[in-house]
């Protein structure tokens, strides 16, 4: 079952941080003010999330 929600969390890092990544995509290839808007917003938020279950699937034994 350990390796089930060790599995689960690196899946929701991995969604985290593909959603940075087409932050950065919209930001540059669609340079807006809702891009810009976006970016700022959602951006950390999201980094934040995909780098705090990759750090506890980390420290899961």
């Amino acid at each position: 079952m350990g390796g089930l929600r060790r599995g689960l969390l690196i899946v929701a890092s991995f969604a985290a941080l593909t959603v940075v990544a087409l932050g950065a995509y919209f930001l540059f290839a669609a340079p807006n003010l809702i891009s810009l808007i976006s970016f700022f917003i959602v951006v950390p938020v999201f980094l934040i999330l995909g780098l705090g279950f990759f750090r506890i699937a980390r420290d899961r034994n």
